[in-house]
């Protein structure tokens, strides 16, 4: 039986611009694609070690996935970019707020009442749902 491994949200900027790049393409890229694209348009300069540190890192959160194609492996992102900011969003509530909406927009009242726009907003966005 397989069980089913809980995305972790939380990455650090350089996961962030992996991630970035992966988002932002039509098909999966290769360890060299990456690289290519941190070291040039990104000008990080980082060399194959700390590149495949930070992809083993993102394939151990659940958040990239790679298969081999041809004696080349190729990652693709996991979910789309807003599954990973509904994830994200979710995570931080439950983290911080006990999965609280009710907590989590007291704190961000600072324990006062929301202003009538910020209301008027929320009750949109909740009606749409």
């Amino acid at each position: 039986m397989m069980t089913e491994r809980k995305v972790r949200y939380l990455i650090s900027e350089s996961e962030g611009m992996i991630m970035e790049y992966l988002w932002n393409q039509e098909e999966g890229k290769t360890f060299g694609d990456i690289t290519e694209y941190l070291n040039t348009t990104c000008q990080k300069e980082w060399k194959k070690q700390t590149i495949n540190t930070f992809i083993r890192r993102l394939m151990e959160k659940g958040l990239i996935v790679s298969q081999n194609s041809l004696k080349r492996r190729v990652y693709y992102p996991s979910m789309s970019y807003t599954d990973y900011r509904q994830g994200e969003a979710k995570d931080f509530l439950s983290e911080f707020y006990g999965g609280s909406m009710k907590m989590f927009l007291s704190a961000f009242s600072g324990g006062g009442k929301l202003d009538e726009d910020t209301a008027n907003e929320l009750k949109e966005i909740l009606g749409d749902m």
